[in-house]
């Protein structure tokens, strides 16, 4: 199974960056959108793991205590960079995600899982290039979201979603809920 941990989107806030995909969508053939329904926030990419670690996963995340936080939506990129995107994302800004995104890969580490090697980066992704990179057109034009308040909300709850990936895009489906 390939899963990863995530908090998830109201559905008025899904909407506003659904909205900017279809703006964006003519101007190039270079992006998979990813799909409305999908999009959320990985607090932690754990991969392909076998069914049977789905208990320890559960564990791990049963014994999680934090408290609930905000997340304002705010702005657009896109990763490594403007110069050869790969992915365009909406950004975030919310001071304790970055904490708790740590705590989740250093409790899963103590359970014998792979730590994180790049450092945290808060966003929600809305594109892939679909070769090598995303072409200068979206870029572009996804220059007058750079600034854009999309709203905010509060976190109280993240899940273990599973990853099944079809031709068409991933499919996220939910295994279990964790409030916070």
């Amino acid at each position: 199974m390939r899963v990863f941990i995530a908090a998830d989107l109201p559905n008025e806030l899904r909407e506003q960056l659904a909205k900017v995909q279809r703006e964006l969508d003519p101007l190039t053939r270079a992006a998979r959108w990813v799909a409305p329904a999908s999009i959320h926030i990985t607090l932690k990419f754990i991969g392909e793991v076998p069914e049977k670690r789905i208990e320890t996963i559960d564990t791990v995340l049963t014994g999680l205590t934090w408290k609930s936080f905000t997340v304002t939506v705010r702005g657009v990129g896109f990763f490594p960079g403007n110069r050869s995107p790969r992915v365009f994302w909406a950004g975030m800004e919310s001071p304790t995600m970055q904490d708790l995104a740590e705590k989740l890969d250093a409790r899963l580490e103590s359970y014998g899982f792979e730590k994180e090697k790049r450092a945290f980066r808060p966003h929600i992704t809305l594109a892939r290039a679909r070769t090598s990179r995303i072409d200068s057109s979206l870029v572009t034009a996804a220059s007058r979201y750079a600034e854009q308040a999309f709203g905010s909300f509060s976190v109280d709850r993240i899940y273990l979603f599973e990853s099944i990936l079809k031709p068409s895009g991933a499919v996220h489906q939910r295994l279990k809920e964790y409030v916070l």
